[in-house]
């Protein structure tokens, strides 16, 4: 399944940047996968997060590394890469702006290589199995915030 490039919106930023300001486990390490333009990973950037953004698209990586270097953000970077292939034990928050069809895979691949002290913020699709520990927002910017 390949994800469209779909932009985050303004409040579902906010959204996320709510969900990671919640975390109980205080981890500042942060994985976008499918990242588009970078503005998670900017954002949590700003905020004191190391963090990571994966793309397939080579145009989006370019453009969020330029952006990264522009408003410098050291501790962003992005990767062109196969959201599948990541080594997830490097974070303790995982977003993910999925579609539906792809979180069941997804939701399958976290529970084989999280480690517990995670948190997965899934945005616009929820997990299908995993209670969430809470929920942001409504309508397409609804965040569903897992703990693992």
């Amino acid at each position: 399944v390949v994800l469209p490039y779909v932009p985050a919106s303004t409040q579902q930023v906010e959204n996320v940047m709510k969900a990671l300001s919640k975390n109980s486990t205080g981890g500042k390490k942060l994985i976008d996968l499918g990242s588009g333009d970078g503005r998670i990973v900017l954002a949590a950037g700003q905020k004191g997060f190391q963090s990571h953004g994966v793309e397939l698209n080579t145009v989006l990586v370019l453009y969020s590394k330029l952006a990264a270097w522009k408003q410098r953000i050291k501790n962003a970077t992005f990767s062109r890469q196969d959201l599948f292939k990541v080594d997830y034990t490097k974070y303790n928050n995982i977003v993910i702006f999925g579609v539906e069809e792809m979180m069941p895979e997804l939701e399958a691949l976290f529970e084989k290589t999280l480690t517990s002290s995670s948190q997965v913020i899934a945005c616009r699709f929820p997990l299908p199995n995993w209670k969430p520990s809470h929920i942001i927002g409504e309508g397409i910017d609804t965040v569903w915030v897992y703990e693992v």
